[in-house]
C-alpha cells in the first residue's frame, strides 16, 4: 500500500502524515508532494494506491494535477482536501473520478471513514490476492452470466478500478480473458467429438463463421483444424 499527500503547506502535510501513521500506515508507505507538478511526477514514478490532494497549490492546482497524473497512474484513488470556501469548486473533481472529499482541518475519524469507504486499510490484501477470487469467479462463470460488475462486487472494488487492475496485472482486459476461456472450452468440446457448430453454440456464438474468426484470432488456427 502506497499513499501520497500533496499540499504546498508543510504543516498540513505533517498533520495528514501523522494521522495516517496513527491509523497504522508505516512512514515509509507515505510520500509527499509540495505542489501540483511534484504530485504528477511522484504519481508517475510511484503509482500510489491513494492520494490526498489539496485544491490550492501554486503553479498547478490540485484538480489540474489530478487530471494530469491520472493518465500515468490510472489505479490511484484520489481524495480532494479543501476548505469550506473551496468545496463547491471541488465538486468539479467528479468528472476526474474523485468521489471523496475531506474538509480542513482533517480529523482522524473523518479520515478513517474515508479510507474505509475506499477499501483501504493498513495491511489490506495485495493486488494478486484480490485478483485470485475474481479470476476463479470468471473461470467458473465464463459461459454463463459472468459480469465485470459482479466480479467487482466480489472483490469490493469499483468496476472501473477492477478493470484497470486486471489489465495491469494480466495484460488483457476482462472481456479478452473471458473470450479466451470460451475458445478454450470450445476447443475442448471439438476434441471430445462435438461439431464446430455445436461447440460454437455451446460457448455462446450463434454465428459459426464469427466463431471461426474469433477462434483463429486467439489460437492462430481454425476450429476445423482440430478435426484433422
Amino acid at each position: 500500500m502506497r499513499l501520497l499527500v500533496a499540499d504546498d503547506e508543510r504543516p498540513a502535510r505533517f498533520v495528514m502524515r501523522s494521522l495516517l501513521e496513527e491509523l497504522g500506515f508505516p512512514p515509509e508507505a507515505i510520500d509527499e508532494a509540495s505542489g501540483g507538478r511534484e504530485l504528477v511526477c511522484s504519481a508517475r514514478e510511484r503509482r500510489p494506491d491513494c492520494a490526498f490532494v489539496d485544491i490550492r497549490m501554486p503553479g498547478m492546482d490540485g484538480l489540474a494535477a489530478i487530471e494530469a497524473a491520472s493518465r500515468d497512474s490510472p489505479l490511484t484513488r484520489w481524495v480532494v482536501v479543501s476548505s469550506h470556501a473551496e468545496f463547491e469548486y471541488a465538486r468539479g473533481a467528479l468528472r476526474l473520478g474523485v468521489t471523496e472529499y475531506l474538509l480542513k482541518p482533517v480529523r482522524a475519524g473523518e479520515l478513517s471513514a474515508c479510507l474505509g469507504r475506499l477499501g483501504l486499510r493498513p495491511g489490506a490484501p495485495e493486488d494478486d490476492a484480490v485478483l485470485g477470487p475474481v479470476i476463479e469467479y470468471l473461470r467458473r462463470n465464463f459461459n454463463a452470466d459472468a459480469s465485470v460488475a459482479d466480479a467487482a462486487a466480489l472483490a469490493s472494488l469499483s468496476p472501473n478500478y477492477l478493470s484497470a487492475l486486471f489489465h495491469r496485472k494480466t495484460g488483457s482486459t476482462i472481456s479478452e480473458f473471458l473470450g479466451r476461456l470460451r475458445i478454450e472450452e470450445a476447443a475442448r468440446l471439438i476434441r471430445a467429438g462435438a461439431s464446430v457448430a455445436e461447440a460454437a453454440s455451446a460457448v455462446g456464438y450463434a454465428d459459426p463463421r464469427h466463431f471461426a474468426r474469433k477462434f483463429k484470432s486467439i489460437t492462430g488456427s481454425l476450429p476445423s483444424d482440430l478435426k484433422a
